[in-house]
């Protein structure tokens, strides 16, 4: 009878780390494929943005079977990236907002506490993106603004999208 309780306890144990290792892991691939994103569109370029939302899609659809907890964010951020048209630089930067905002809802929902990205805020398109360091790359402007944004939070904790001030 010990035994039993023993590997029952053992087994819910293990299934439990599976489940926040392919979280870990979801995470780390979205934001991966996200930074691309964000890398090219800070450089003027969408070189790699097909590719990279693409993956997103995928990932984040096949994840959604796999997180209970963070479905809803799963599905919306999937239906971000089905939404991006990455067709010329203006259209993938204005998708890009809608993706920063699931994405950040995602982050949230799911607790993610891997190395989570730090949140920046453009005032002047009143949109959200996250960068793994703090040196200012504002994918809405580019180069030709490359700096402007701000920090919104410093403690490398993802809240919730600012939207409007």
């Amino acid at each position: 009878m010990r035994e039993t309780a023993l590997f029952c306890v053992l087994m819910i144990s293990l299934t439990g780390s599976g489940v926040a290792y392919s979280q870990s892991v979801t995470v780390d691939q979205v934001l991966d494929q996200y930074f691309i994103i964000h890398k090219s569109l800070a450089a003027d370029s969408i070189s790699g943005v097909s590719t990279s939302i693409a993956e997103i899609a995928r990932i984040s659809r096949q994840a959604s079977s796999t997180e209970p907890h963070a479905k809803m964010q799963l599905i919306a951020l999937s239906d971000a990236a089905a939404r991006f048209n990455p067709a010329d630089l203006k259209s993938a930067r204005n998708g890009f907002g809608e993706l920063s905002d699931a994405l950040i809802a995602y982050l949230k929902a799911s607790g993610a506490k891997t190395n989570p990205p730090y949140q920046f805020f453009c005032s002047m398109v009143k949109k959200n993106w996250l960068q793994p360091d703090k040196s200012t790359r504002n994918p809405y402007y580019g180069r030709s603004m490359l700096k402007c944004g701000e920090v919104v939070q410093s403690d490398k904790a993802v809240e919730q999208p600012m939207g409007h001030r």
